[in-house]
Protein backbone atom coordinates (compact mmCIF):
# COMPACT_ATOMS: atom_id res chain seq x y z
CA UNK A 1 0.00 0.00 0.00
CA UNK A 2 1.03 2.99 -0.61
CA UNK A 3 1.53 6.18 1.04
CA UNK A 4 -1.87 8.18 -0.64
CA UNK A 5 -3.87 5.16 -0.75
CA UNK A 6 -3.25 4.51 3.29
CA UNK A 7 -4.34 8.61 3.44
CA UNK A 8 -7.34 7.58 1.20
CA UNK A 9 -8.54 5.34 3.98
CA UNK A 10 -9.01 7.94 6.10
CA UNK A 11 -12.12 8.87 4.28
CA UNK A 12 -13.24 5.73 2.34
CA UNK A 13 -15.04 3.73 4.59
CA UNK A 14 -14.40 0.35 3.18
CA UNK A 15 -10.58 -0.41 1.06
CA UNK A 16 -11.46 -2.30 -2.20
CA UNK A 17 -10.16 -5.51 -0.34
CA UNK A 18 -12.90 -5.02 2.05
CA UNK A 19 -15.60 -4.16 -0.72
CA UNK A 20 -14.58 -7.22 -2.31
CA UNK A 21 -14.66 -9.80 0.19
CA UNK A 22 -17.90 -7.70 1.32
CA UNK A 23 -19.70 -8.81 -2.27
CA UNK A 24 -18.45 -12.06 -1.79
CA UNK A 25 -19.88 -13.07 1.08
CA UNK A 26 -23.40 -11.84 0.13
CA UNK A 27 -23.58 -13.62 -2.85
CA UNK A 28 -23.94 -16.84 -1.05
CA UNK A 29 -26.68 -15.47 1.83
CA UNK A 30 -30.27 -16.21 0.81
CA UNK A 31 -32.34 -13.45 0.31
CA UNK A 32 -33.56 -12.81 4.15
CA UNK A 33 -30.16 -13.03 5.15
CA UNK A 34 -29.09 -10.61 2.57
CA UNK A 35 -31.54 -8.10 3.97
CA UNK A 36 -29.61 -8.14 7.89
CA UNK A 37 -25.94 -8.38 6.04
CA UNK A 38 -27.11 -5.41 3.51
CA UNK A 39 -28.02 -3.21 6.85
CA UNK A 40 -25.17 -4.14 8.98
CA UNK A 41 -23.05 -2.85 6.83
CA UNK A 42 -24.54 0.08 5.93
CA UNK A 43 -24.49 0.66 9.82
CA UNK A 44 -20.42 0.45 10.02
CA UNK A 45 -18.87 3.29 10.99
CA UNK A 46 -15.14 1.87 12.18
CA UNK A 47 -13.00 -0.61 10.55
CA UNK A 48 -9.77 -1.33 12.39
CA UNK A 49 -7.09 -3.14 9.94
CA UNK A 50 -4.34 -5.45 11.27
CA UNK A 51 -1.82 -7.72 10.05
CA UNK A 52 -4.22 -10.41 9.55
CA UNK A 53 -7.63 -9.59 10.35
CA UNK A 54 -10.35 -6.61 9.62
CA UNK A 55 -12.50 -5.79 12.51
CA UNK A 56 -16.24 -3.92 11.69
CA UNK A 57 -17.93 -2.15 14.24
CA UNK A 58 -20.58 0.69 14.45
CA UNK A 59 -19.76 3.27 16.81
CA UNK A 60 -22.19 5.54 18.18
CA UNK A 61 -21.17 8.77 20.51
CA UNK A 62 -17.97 7.00 21.06
CA UNK A 63 -19.06 3.63 21.95
CA UNK A 64 -19.82 -0.06 20.52
CA UNK A 65 -23.29 0.14 19.83
CA UNK A 66 -25.55 -2.07 17.06
CA UNK A 67 -29.09 -0.88 18.75
CA UNK A 68 -31.27 -0.43 15.58
CA UNK A 69 -29.83 -2.53 13.76
CA UNK A 70 -31.14 -5.73 12.04
CA UNK A 71 -28.87 -8.91 13.88
CA UNK A 72 -28.78 -12.38 12.94
CA UNK A 73 -31.28 -14.93 15.00
CA UNK A 74 -27.92 -17.15 15.56
CA UNK A 75 -26.22 -15.19 18.55
CA UNK A 76 -23.16 -17.13 19.38
CA UNK A 77 -19.65 -16.49 17.78
CA UNK A 78 -19.62 -18.64 14.63
CA UNK A 79 -17.92 -18.69 11.31
CA UNK A 80 -20.37 -17.43 8.18
CA UNK A 81 -18.11 -18.11 5.15
CA UNK A 82 -14.75 -19.23 4.17
CA UNK A 83 -13.15 -17.81 0.61
CA UNK A 84 -10.34 -18.21 -1.51
CA UNK A 85 -9.17 -15.51 -3.68
CA UNK A 86 -6.11 -14.19 -6.19
CA UNK A 87 -4.65 -11.31 -6.26
CA UNK A 88 -1.21 -10.24 -8.14
CA UNK A 89 -0.93 -14.11 -8.56
CA UNK A 90 -0.72 -14.77 -4.86
CA UNK A 91 -3.58 -16.73 -3.60
CA UNK A 92 -5.22 -16.13 0.02
CA UNK A 93 -8.06 -17.28 2.49
CA UNK A 94 -10.35 -15.16 4.15
CA UNK A 95 -13.06 -16.26 6.67
CA UNK A 96 -16.00 -14.18 7.80
CA UNK A 97 -16.95 -14.04 11.51
CA UNK A 98 -20.21 -12.94 13.26
CA UNK A 99 -20.58 -12.71 16.81
CA UNK A 100 -24.10 -11.08 19.00
CA UNK A 101 -25.46 -11.55 15.58
CA UNK A 102 -23.59 -9.18 13.55
CA UNK A 103 -20.77 -9.62 11.11
CA UNK A 104 -17.24 -9.08 13.41
CA UNK A 105 -14.22 -10.06 11.45
CA UNK A 106 -12.39 -11.10 8.26
CA UNK A 107 -9.29 -12.85 9.08
CA UNK A 108 -6.84 -13.40 6.09
CA UNK A 109 -3.76 -16.10 5.21
CA UNK A 110 -1.55 -14.25 4.24
CA UNK A 111 -1.38 -11.04 5.37
CA UNK A 112 -3.35 -9.01 2.42
CA UNK A 113 -1.32 -5.84 3.15
CA UNK A 114 -0.12 -5.97 -0.13
CA UNK A 115 -3.20 -6.15 -2.41
CA UNK A 116 -5.51 -3.71 -0.43
CA UNK A 117 -6.16 -1.84 -3.74
CA UNK A 118 -5.86 -4.39 -6.05
CA UNK A 119 -8.68 -6.22 -7.87
CA UNK A 120 -8.90 -9.51 -7.70
CA UNK A 121 -7.21 -11.20 -10.64
CA UNK A 122 -10.32 -14.09 -11.06
CA UNK A 123 -13.89 -13.77 -9.28
CA UNK A 124 -13.52 -15.78 -5.52
CA UNK A 125 -14.15 -19.33 -4.93
CA UNK A 126 -16.65 -18.77 -1.44
CA UNK A 127 -18.60 -21.05 0.86
CA UNK A 128 -20.89 -20.81 3.23
CA UNK A 129 -19.88 -22.52 6.77
CA UNK A 130 -23.23 -21.77 8.92
CA UNK A 131 -26.72 -20.43 8.23
CA UNK A 132 -26.87 -17.35 10.54
CA UNK A 133 -30.36 -17.05 10.92
CA UNK A 134 -30.62 -20.64 12.20
CA UNK A 135 -30.44 -20.85 15.91
CA UNK A 136 -27.90 -23.81 17.20
CA UNK A 137 -28.98 -26.14 19.54
CA UNK A 138 -25.74 -25.36 21.51
CA UNK A 139 -22.43 -24.24 20.58
CA UNK A 140 -20.24 -26.79 19.37
CA UNK A 141 -16.85 -27.17 21.45
CA UNK A 142 -13.13 -26.42 20.18
CA UNK A 143 -11.26 -29.42 19.67
CA UNK A 144 -8.49 -29.21 22.20
CA UNK A 145 -5.12 -30.77 21.47
CA UNK A 146 -4.82 -34.42 24.05
CA UNK A 147 -1.68 -32.39 25.80
CA UNK A 148 -3.59 -29.34 26.96
CA UNK A 149 -6.66 -31.59 28.22
CA UNK A 150 -4.43 -33.29 29.94
CA UNK A 151 -2.29 -30.05 31.83
CA UNK A 152 -6.42 -28.93 32.44
CA UNK A 153 -6.48 -31.84 34.81
CA UNK A 154 -3.04 -31.46 36.39
CA UNK A 155 -2.85 -29.18 39.30
CA UNK A 156 -1.35 -26.05 38.59
CA UNK A 157 1.76 -24.26 39.94
CA UNK A 158 1.31 -21.04 41.63
CA UNK A 159 3.24 -18.81 38.87
CA UNK A 160 0.10 -19.64 36.75
CA UNK A 161 -1.99 -17.34 38.82
CA UNK A 162 -2.15 -14.48 36.16
CA UNK A 163 -2.62 -16.72 33.63
CA UNK A 164 -6.42 -17.47 32.44
CA UNK A 165 -6.95 -21.38 31.18
CA UNK A 166 -9.08 -21.44 28.40
CA UNK A 167 -11.30 -24.96 28.21
CA UNK A 168 -13.00 -26.31 24.93
CA UNK A 169 -16.29 -23.99 25.47
CA UNK A 170 -14.44 -20.75 26.24
CA UNK A 171 -10.86 -21.25 24.15
CA UNK A 172 -11.92 -18.80 21.05
CA UNK A 173 -9.86 -18.12 17.72
CA UNK A 174 -8.05 -15.46 16.30
CA UNK A 175 -5.10 -15.13 13.56
CA UNK A 176 -1.49 -14.71 14.17
CA UNK A 177 1.50 -14.61 11.70
CA UNK A 178 -0.65 -15.89 8.41
CA UNK A 179 -2.29 -19.22 10.62
CA UNK A 180 -5.41 -19.42 12.34
CA UNK A 181 -4.36 -20.60 16.06
CA UNK A 182 -6.63 -21.63 19.19
CA UNK A 183 -5.96 -19.54 22.23
CA UNK A 184 -5.45 -21.84 25.14
CA UNK A 185 -4.31 -19.51 27.92
CA UNK A 186 -3.76 -15.50 28.03
CA UNK A 187 -1.62 -13.21 30.63
CA UNK A 188 -2.70 -9.42 30.30
CA UNK A 189 -4.31 -10.31 27.07
CA UNK A 190 -0.57 -9.91 25.77
CA UNK A 191 1.28 -13.30 25.69
CA UNK A 192 -0.54 -16.74 24.78
CA UNK A 193 -0.38 -20.42 24.63
CA UNK A 194 -2.04 -21.47 21.01
CA UNK A 195 -2.75 -24.36 19.22
CA UNK A 196 -2.18 -23.97 15.55
CA UNK A 197 -5.81 -25.20 13.04
CA UNK A 198 -4.41 -23.86 10.09
CA UNK A 199 -2.36 -25.26 8.96
CA UNK A 200 -3.04 -27.82 11.45
CA UNK A 201 0.13 -28.76 14.02
CA UNK A 202 0.16 -31.36 16.64
CA UNK A 203 2.63 -29.39 18.97
CA UNK A 204 1.48 -26.23 21.20
CA UNK A 205 3.21 -22.57 20.16
CA UNK A 206 3.97 -19.95 22.87
CA UNK A 207 3.17 -16.17 22.03
CA UNK A 208 4.78 -13.12 23.97
CA UNK A 209 3.03 -10.32 22.11
CA UNK A 210 0.41 -9.50 19.77
CA UNK A 211 3.19 -7.97 17.27
CA UNK A 212 5.64 -11.21 18.07
CA UNK A 213 5.87 -14.94 15.99
CA UNK A 214 4.45 -17.68 17.60
CA UNK A 215 7.07 -20.04 18.36
CA UNK A 216 6.96 -24.06 18.93
CA UNK A 217 6.97 -25.19 22.64
CA UNK A 218 9.72 -27.10 23.67
CA UNK A 219 9.46 -29.19 26.79
CA UNK A 220 6.71 -28.88 29.75
CA UNK A 221 4.43 -25.95 28.93
CA UNK A 222 4.10 -25.14 32.66
CA UNK A 223 8.08 -23.47 32.20
CA UNK A 224 6.45 -20.82 29.68
CA UNK A 225 4.01 -19.81 32.17
CA UNK A 226 7.00 -17.94 34.91
CA UNK A 227 8.58 -16.27 31.55
CA UNK A 228 7.79 -12.36 31.80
Amino acid sequence: MTILEQISLLWRRFSPLEEQLIAAVRKVLSPPAQTIFDAQVAAITLVQRHPNEICFYRRRAGKIDWSGVPSFPRTDEFQLATMRFTAQGRSYQAKLTCLKGHMFDFSIIPGPQAVTFETWDAPAVVRLLADPLAIPSGNAPNPLPASWQELLARPRPADTDEWEFHDAQTAYRTVFNDGEFLVLAERAGDQFILHRLDPPASTLYYLNSHDGIPELVKGDVLEYFSKS
